[in-house]
């Protein structure tokens, strides 16, 4: 099962929240977190990793996407981006194709896939959201990052087809999140028909941020942090979806 991890507006911590839930998921699931922003690469640096093998070296040298996977240290795995390749920026069909033929092999192999994103409403970022089963799309308690937030959703379901969303607010307390996220889904509903599900809000915490600065899933150290235990209850939450969609959990020894 595939899962976006997206958002209309940048800066949202889109990549520390799909680390941490990789984490929180990988004990029952097996998780690959694919970097979906090809040209420029997130989730190693937020890791402290060095991959010597990458998507470019999948859809620009042709080497095996198997090839490029590597171990992040705590229980999934990751397909890396790569740092400053343009030519991945805007992949054209042709590595597009060869993309999705690898992500459906390693779909068959995974319980999980989730695609950190890029930001916005680019061709590549609506491309992955579209290969996914849901699209999970962040919101933070800004005017501007609600407004973005609806107008992905909305070129992704007008435009695309894409009808299964998540909403969860990042750097929000709960009150927060409950209120844009009643304001965000009665627009949806109204101009779309839709409506999304909600997963709830991680609230801002020091230790996130600390984390961050560390590269470490905060998960890893903190578990019973704020946000570390809005994380893992996302993680809850998501599961009957897992369910729905007849996945069933790794067998760990």
């Amino acid at each position: 099962m595939m899962i976006s991890i997206t958002s209309g507006k940048g800066g949202v911590g889109k990549t520390s929240f799909a680390v941490n839930l990789a984490l929180a998921l990988s004990p029952e699931y097996r998780v690959l977190l694919v970097d979906a922003d090809l040209g420029l690469a997130n989730v190693d640096v937020m890791l402290s990793l060095a991959p010597q093998v990458t998507v470019r070296h999948v859809l620009l040298e042709g080497r095996s996407i198997k090839a490029a996977i590597i171990k992040s240290g705590y229980g999934f795995d990751i397909l890396p981006a790569a740092s400053g390749v343009v030519e991945l920026v805007q992949p054209d069909s042709e590595m597009k194709g060869a993309l999705e033929l690898g992500l459906r092999e390693l779909d068959n192999e995974y319980d999980l896939l989730l695609f950190d994103t890029g930001a916005g409403i680019s061709p590549v970022v609506l491309w992955f959201n579209c290969l996914a089963a849901y699209s999970l799309v962040l919101y933070t308690p800004e005017p501007t990052s609600i407004t973005d937030a609806y107008a992905l959703i909305k070129v992704l379901s007008r435009d695309y087809g894409q009808k299964n969303f998540f909403l969860l607010a990042n750097q929000a307390s709960q009150k927060e999140g409950e209120q844009y996220y009643v304001h965000l889904t009665r627009v949806i509903n109204r101009y779309l028909g839709l409506s999304p599900y909600f997963l709830g809000s991680v609230p801002k915490d020091p230790e996130l941020e600390r984390s961050i600065r560390l590269q470490r899933p905060l998960l890893s150290f903190k578990r019973e942090s704020k946000a570390a235990q809005a994380i893992l209850k996302v993680g809850e939450e998501l599961k009957p979806f897992f369910q729905k969609e007849s996945l069933k959990a790794a067998v760990r020894f």
